[in-house]
């Protein structure tokens, strides 16, 4: 048996927690611009979510993967221009860190981001090894994520502190 579930499934999960976020967990606590790093940053991880999983095939009986599980993931640490989206992917989720929490420091965002990181990967792991996916774990993937996740904390962190006090970057700031 072979199934391919869309990532359009993901689209009423998305707006079940929009919702209850702004309405239960924040109300009238944030300003607008507060809101919109919240709101920014569910939808960035549901977009990760969907970048990374999706679409999800399921592949069982004589079209499953017969492979060991060893070959199953990819050791090889070359890093090519292929590794530029992945670089990309989770500097913003450093960006969001910055924002959201208060004492956010360079290896509080190294850790998140390699916990994250290796836990995309694990999922890709798991979903291609039982359920015949064809997405592949990659470690390489785990080290330029988190290098992306620095890049992008070290430049948050930098703009933010080089702007005038007035600036409007510091009313998306939660704290």
């Amino acid at each position: 048996m072979q199934t391919t579930i869309s990532g359009l499934v993901l689209i009423p999960f998305f707006l079940l927690t929009v919702f209850y976020v702004m309405k239960y967990k924040v109300k009238d606590t944030l300003t607008i611009y507060q809101k919109i790093t919240v709101v920014s940053c569910i939808f960035y991880c549901f977009a990760v979510i969907y970048l990374t999983i999706f679409p999800f095939q399921i592949q069982i009986g004589m079209y499953a993967n017969q492979t060991s599980w060893k070959s199953r993931i990819n050791f090889d640490p070359v890093v090519d221009l292929s590794a530029l989206p992945n670089l990309i992917m989770l500097a913003p989720l450093a960006v969001y860190y910055f924002l959201m929490k208060k004492s956010a420091s360079l290896f509080k965002v190294i850790r998140f981001s390699f916990l994250v990181s290796l836990g995309i990967e694990f999922l890709q792991f798991l979903t291609n090894y039982f359920l015949g996916g064809w997405r592949g774990a990659d470690v390489a993937d785990v080290v330029v994520n988190t290098l992306g996740a620095v890049m992008g904390y070290l430049i948050v962190r930098e703009v933010y502190k080089n702007a005038h006090p007035d600036s409007v970057i510091h009313e998306f700031r939660l704290n």
